[in-house]
């Protein structure tokens, strides 16, 4: 403890200072001194010597704040977009995609194609429709009172048009098919491109033949009689179906472009 001289002293001390120095001193609790006067000296060192030596890579916190967004608005706003794991999982890879102007924009393909649910299915269609014919079949009779050397005629129509005339066969009562053609009178069948006439029954002394030979959407068959009788010739066809034609026939196939002799 300090005896009473002692804090006098200390005190006129203190007292003789502020009058001579003109500078303000204070003692801390330690005993330490701080001076208002040094204490400006470091805020000036600080601003021109130390400062403009930082490293100017970095910004401020205020700086930064001003200049970036916070971890939340970041999230917030990459909410609306995919990461690449994401996006690789939903998208093929770059040289999956076709070059350009190798396929349709949408503009263009609804423009060229039917909307969907505007046409049939294949299931949709198989049901519908018909399948294409492999084989077409028919059956003819001829009838009639002929005298001798007389004839009687008629023809056979496929209902559709060849692309080229059928190979033509006839086949007697009973007999074996040719090549081209199978099955019976009963269940006459052809290959594609193949006529196969079947006779069910021929009157006697009858010759039977295809006027003109086939064509690409029939032919006309007759038979002949050596004596005067009534005359019948019957049976079945099958042509088998290898291409359908577009457009009407030429007329090579027309009846009216056939000579033709009268009954007699």
């Amino acid at each position: 403890m300090l005896s009473r001289g002692n804090l006098k002293r200390t005190v006129a001390g203190v007292v003789a200072g502020l009058l001579v120095g003109g500078a303000v001193t204070t003692m801390t609790p330690a005993g330490a001194e701080v001076s208002h006067q040094a204490a400006t000296n470091w805020n000036k060192i600080w601003k021109k010597k130390l400062a403009p030596k930082a490293d100017q890579r970095y910004y401020k916190k205020t700086e930064t704040d001003a200049k970036y967004s916070t971890k939340a608005e970041v999230g917030s706003a990459l909410a609306n977009y995919w990461t690449k794991t994401q996006s690789d999982g939903a998208y093929q890879p770059k040289g999956s995609y076709a070059p350009a102007g190798s396929s349709y924009t949408k503009s263009e393909s609804d423009a060229r194609y039917t909307a969907a649910g505007s046409g049939y299915t294949k299931t949709e269609s198989d049901a519908r429709y018909a399948p294409k014919p492999t084989v077409l079949r028919g059956y003819f009779n001829l009838l009639d009172n002929v005298p001798a050397g007389g004839y009687v005629g008629g023809s056979i129509s496929y209902g559709v048009t060849l692309t080229a005339a059928p190979i033509l066969h006839t086949i007697a009562p009973g007999a074996v098919p040719p090549a081209g053609c199978s099955g019976t009178v009963g269940a006459p069948s052809a290959s594609p491109g193949h006529l196969c006439i079947f006779q069910r029954y021929t009157s006697g002394g009858t010759t039977f033949n295809v006027f003109g030979g086939a064509t690409t959407f029939g032919a006309y068959i007759n038979a002949t009689s050596a004596a005067a009788q009534l005359l019948e010739v019957s049976g079945t066809w099958a042509v088998g179906v290898s291409t359908l034609a577009t457009g009407k026939p030429d007329a090579s196939g027309d009846e009216s472009a056939r000579p033709m002799t009268a009954v007699q």
